[in-house]
């Protein structure tokens, strides 16, 4: 459906005119344009007085409340005409209300179209004619002038009302002006001195020098880019009720900052904000998702929709506002009413942005390319590493391992496993083994030759030299037949040199017969036989002891020797032995987790695939992914539905009625609780794969909630003992895996992975140990290579369709909207419905900077301008629309954009040209006529003074009480007491340490939150844009300066700094104090009354009186 905004015209296109009717052209071509100008006012989708909407036939036909406007034929029977004419020659017609009466002509006109039936194309749709169009002032192409100077087009203005410039600004004024313009800090009084002396010389050359030297410093990005972030609404918190922090959004304010201290090209700054990840600034894109964002998502489908319209509504104002200086958001709902952008011109931009997403997501540096093809080659080099490895890669085994520690309790019941103390230990409580991660430590993770620390505490008792033969401990193992045993113990330098270990078969201390003395153990060496670390409580690792045949009743007990000692007891592993020679260290596999479980094994053919489950931790077994892996080089997930295999199931939770937990969803390739299968059983059942067809199989991969997106996982239901089985033909199964090489679930918190080689023998340990070695390094360097920090820079993806929103209601789509930029003006850009995201973006980024979009440069000098003589060329900087100010200068604001551009649009050369002006340059003293014609001084017959901003005051106040910390980057500081409630409360801060003294542009400022002191002038707290604040003057501001813990503490450290630089002498530490308050000496008055001051309250409160000074705060 086409629309006629502005004036009439057929936008179905003209090649319908030839198949028209003679009354459908009459309608588009005289008809239409008499209703726009009269009738459509009032008339609309958004205005509908009586009821009536004249937007389409359709809408006229359905009338208001005095019924249908039209009767096609007749038109003595249609209020759309009887209200148009007087009912005598004396009368004023009904219609129009608010104009005048349409001429006779007119009425005829519309009288004759509806008598031929009312023929109104569908494809027209009528619309308020906005009060601007694009003949707006802001919308031409710029305009070359004669003139070719700032002073000149200032000059020529003044001269309309007989004013002049003031004369040249003094060094001292120049130069704190300058530096507070450039850099936000005061200067210090040795580059005071030095610049006075340079001044008096050469003035011209002297400013020049002074520009470049407060342009080249770091101080100068800092300084703009928060006017920058005031502009984008950037905080680092969510907003709304919630308003959590954004610990990694910082990224995008240190960006910014580097922009422009790098002076990076303004056409590129916009276009890597919108885009920066296409062009290696991903930084960038933070300005995407710099505003506010609800957090708390209800299931509400009304209310998400209404939350994503009203993030897109933000990015697309905030954008039109930042870059164009228009109001676009004002077509979310209609037509703009002053400015020439339609509905349909909003959601053509929305469009764009369909795919942003509020999110965190790598950071990807400028060399990732080439990182990531360094990355490339380490995996090769992996892969190398891994084929020699690959024979010991650990394979799930049938037989049974028990791992008994020695804080298990004794067992009360004939099959419970246990320990027990037959002495009481001499150490009392377990003693913990030293921090660390290195070998034995607490935390050691294990490599591919040894277990990780499963021990984590032991106990000891002090055994006597040459003493008869004492039993301290015991370990009942519960297991029957044949068992390869595995000791540990804490090496320490003096533990017992011969600690015994006895086999007792019955389990009865009484019989003697059956005991046997299987090991002899130092214990202040490691199980390789190294010596302990002194001062180094370290686990010893596992060493063989030998197999034999045990019985249900078998324990083992530890008995002292005759070298005395004390006496350890740890963790001692029971391997079911299968016939095969034991390796360097037992085989034994992590614990189940929630997560991804794999399950290696011998290549076998199957077609089916069996998973029972005979245990949980807890209450029915839950299933979301089962994945069966073909054998090869390039495994392949054959269990997946869509790769045609089956799966069916004992049985299902609430019996398939519950959508979330359904059989379907154990292979459909979707991780999660909510894609999941539940048993109906407690603690048991089953899920059967039959595959498409026989396939060769070496692993499985199974988990109970595998759950991708943040939010709770659950670690409920989770099996603890199963068993996989395979079949040919789903009669004859055979055993592949099972939990019994499993660690106990209970260690699932404390041992997340085994990284253990399987089948290491003595004599190829070391070359095992080599490869495993190498491949740590490499895998340590991949690592390197491919993190990343995340930072909150939002993420993408290709979106779904666009639609135009009936009066902004997302309940109420109407047509798709392809994704485009504002139709009335500069370069065209329409793009096909299908365009990837990225493209989007990238389109619309050169759209902005295209030379034939005339506002670009226009709204970023008018910025320029703006915050270097406090207020713009155009007063509304994000506003150059017809609401917006009027131009003070506008030749001189096209004059400005022009030289942006062909000075390759260089910000740092527009300060240039702007401060080297005699406009910049004159005093700021005021007189008689330029108060009376311009008090505002927007015609700059003097420099306008205004007060500082909050940061910078600030900033100053920390500089010259000299505890000002000028470290850039990276994350911020808090002003607000830190807490982490669901609901995050901020309260200010009441004590400030040295973490809290950078500038101020680097606070973790969060969003609508300002805090006690610095609040109070008048800082922007981020809830909407700021392209200019106001500056307002209370009592509290001065209270704060005078009584806040702030200004108490900073007033104590200037005082410390002026007693340090300037000795005990009253009148020195005023002099001090002036030179780096105010960059000049005191007058005599000011040395008398301060010395009085000082003599009277004391030094820091003259230093609090100091700050709380108009001169302090007020740029001259």
């Amino acid at each position: 459906m086409k629309s006629l905004p502005y004036f009439i015209l057929l936008l179905a296109g003209t090649s319908a005119l030839s198949a028209e009717t003679y009354a459908a052209k009459l309608f588009h071509e005289q008809v239409a344009p008499i209703l726009v100008k009269n009738c459509v006012e009032c008339h609309n989708d958004v205005t509908t007085k009586g009821g009536l909407n004249m937007g389409t036939l359709a809408d006229v036909l359905k009338g208001g409340d005095d019924g249908p406007a039209i009767v096609p034929g007749n038109a003595a029977e249609s209020s759309l005409y009887t209200m148009i004419v007087p009912e005598s020659a004396d009368d004023k017609p009904e219609m129009p209300k608010k104009k005048p009466a349409l001429s006779t002509a007119e009425t005829d006109l519309i009288k004759r179209w509806i008598d031929m039936g009312a023929a109104w194309p569908q494809e027209i749709v009528l619309r308020e004619k906005s009060k601007g169009d694009v003949t707006h002032w802001s919308l031409l192409p710029l305009k070359p002038s004669k003139l070719n100077s700032i002073d000149a087009f200032i000059t020529e203005k003044l001269k309309e009302k007989k004013l002049t410039m003031n004369l040249p600004a003094d060094a001292r004024t120049f130069i704190r002006r300058a530096s507070f313009d450039l850099t936000g800090l005061p200067p210090t009084p040795e580059e005071v001195a030095a610049f006075e002396k340079d001044f008096s010389r050469d003035q011209t050359t002297a400013v020049k020098k002074l520009i470049d030297r407060l342009l080249a410093s770091p101080r100068y990005g800092e300084r703009w880019a928060r006017h920058w972030l005031d502009v984008v609404r950037f905080a680092e918190s969510h907003g709304f009720e919630m308003n959590r922090v954004r610990p990694n959004a910082w990224p995008y304010r240190d960006y910014v900052i580097r922009a422009f201290n790098e002076d990076k090209p303004y056409d590129q700054f916009v276009r890597e904000q919108i885009a920066g990840d296409q062009l290696h600034a991903d930084e960038g894109t933070g300005f995407l998702v710099a505003g506010s964002w609800d957090q708390v998502k209800g299931q509400d489908p009304v209310l998400r929709a209404n939350q994503r319209a009203d993030e897109m509504h933000d990015l697309v104002s905030t954008t039109g506002s930042t870059f164009l200086g228009l109001t676009i958001g004002c077509a979310r709902c209609h037509d703009h009413k002053f400015d020439p952008i339609l509905q349909t011109d909003y959601y053509r931009v929305r469009a764009i942005f369909e795919g942003v997403q509020h999110a965190e997501r790598e950071l990807r540096p400028t060399d990732a390319e080439k990182r990531l093809k360094q990355a490339d080659g380490m995996r090769a080099e992996i892969a190398t590493v891994d084929a020699a490895l690959a024979r010991y890669q650990p394979r799930a085994q049938l037989t049974r391992r028990v791992l008994v520690d020695d804080d298990l309790p004794p067992p009360t019941k004939p099959e419970a496993i246990g320990c027990v103390q037959i002495e009481q230990p001499t150490n009392g409580k377990p003693i913990e083994y030293s921090p660390g991660t290195e070998l034995g430590q607490a935390a050691d993770p294990g490599d591919a030759t040894r277990l990780p620390n499963l021990g984590e505490s032991y106990r000891y008792w002090k055994a006597e030299k040459d003493a008869a033969a004492q039993d301290f401990f015991s370990w009942n193992p519960r297991v029957t037949g044949k068992q390869r045993i595995w000791l540990s113990w804490a090496a320490w330098t003096t533990h017992a040199m011969d600690a015994r270990y006895i086999l007792d078969l019955d389990g009865d201390a009484n019989t003697k017969d059956d005991q046997k003395e299987i090991a002899t153990v130092n214990q202040s060496k490691f199980a390789d036989g190294s010596g302990a670390i002194p001062g180094q409580k370290r686990w010893s690792g596992f060493k063989y002891a030998g197999t034999y045949a045990l019985t249900k009743d078998s324990i083992l007990i530890l008995r002292s020797g005759k070298l005395g000692g004390p006496t350890v007891a740890d963790a001692v592993l029971f391997e079911e032995a299968d016939g095969t020679q034991p390796a360097s260290q037992p085989h034994l596999r992590a614990p189940v987790t929630h997560l991804a479980n794999r399950e290696s094994f011998d290549a076998v053919k199957a077609k089916f695939l069996r998973f029972t489950i005979h245990a949980t931790i807890g209450g029915q077994p839950c299933i979301d992914e089962l994945e069966v892996f073909s054998a090869g080089k390039q495994p392949r997930n054959v269990a997946l539905a869509k790769n045609g295999a089956k799966v069916t199931a004992s049985d299902v939770y609430s019996d398939g009625t519950n959508p979330i937990h359904q059989i379907a969803h154990a292979n459909d390739g979707l991780y999660g609780n909510a894609k999941s299968w539940i048993s109906k059983n407690a603690g048991k059942g089953w899920l059967q794969i039959e595959l498409q067809r026989e396939e060769s199989i070496s692993s499985v991969v199974w988990s109970r909630d595998r759950g991708e997106k943040k939010g709770k996982l659950y670690e409920d239901r989770l099996a603890t003992d199963y068993v996989i089985e395979t079949s040919l033909d789903g009669k004859t199964w055979q055993a592949v895996a099972s939990s019994a090489d499993r660690l106990a679930v209970e260690y699932r918190d404390r041992i997340r992975d085994i990284p253990t080689l399987s089948g290491v023998s003595s004599d190829n340990a070391a070359t095992v140990k080599k490869h495993s070695e190498q491949r740590a390094v490499l895998q340590r360097r991949l690592k390197e290579l491919t993190s990343f920090p995340m930072a909150y820079l939002g993420k993408f993806e290709q979106p779904g369709p666009t639609y135009r929103l009936q009066r902004g209601d997302p309940m109420t789509p109407q047509e798709e909207i392809a994704p485009g930029a504002l139709a009335q003006f500069g370069a065209k850009l329409d793009l096909p419905k299908d365009t990837p995201e990225a493209e989007r973006r990238m389109a619309l980024a050169k759209w902005l900077t295209d030379p034939q979009n005339p506002l670009t440069a226009r709204v970023m000098v008018n910025r320029l301008w703006h915050y270097h003589f406090g207020t713009g060329i155009v007063d509304t900087p994000s506003d150059l629309g017809f609401n917006g100010g009027k131009p003070s200068h506008p030749e001189l604001l096209d004059w400005l954009a022009a030289q942006l551009m062909q000075r390759k649009w260089s910000m740092k050369e527009m300060h240039r040209l702007i401060m080297n002006s005699a406009a910049y340059r004159q005093s700021s003293t005021a007189n008689d006529a330029g108060m009376l014609a311009d008090s505002g001084a927007r015609l700059l017959w003097r420099f306008p003074t205004r007060r500082l901003e909050a940061e910078p005051l600030r900033d100053t106040i920390l500089a010259v009480s000299g505890v000002l910390d000028l470290t850039m980057g990276g994350p911020g500081f808090d002003l607000f007491v830190p807490n982490d409630n669901y609901v995050k409360v901020y309260q200010s801060k009441q004590e400030f340490g040295p973490d809290t003294f950078r500038r101020m542009v680097y606070q973790s400022k969060p969003r609508v939150q300002l805090d006690d002191t610095f609040g109070a002038f008048d800082v922007p707290d981020a809830g909407q844009i700021a392209p200019r604040r106001t500056s307002s003057t209370t009592p509290l501001q001065a209270l704060n300066f005078l009584n806040s813990t702030f200004a108490m503490q900073q007033s104590e450290l200037l005082a410390a700094r002026l007693e340090k630089e300037a000795g005990k002498t009253a009148a020195s530490q005023v002099k001090r104090a002036f030179q780096l308050a105010y960059q000049r000496e005191p007058n005599a008055d000011e040395l008398a009354a301060s010395t009085e001051l000082i003599s009277q309250h004391g030094l820091a409160m003259f230093c609090r009186a100091l700050f709380n000074t108009s001169e302090f705060m007020t740029l001259y």
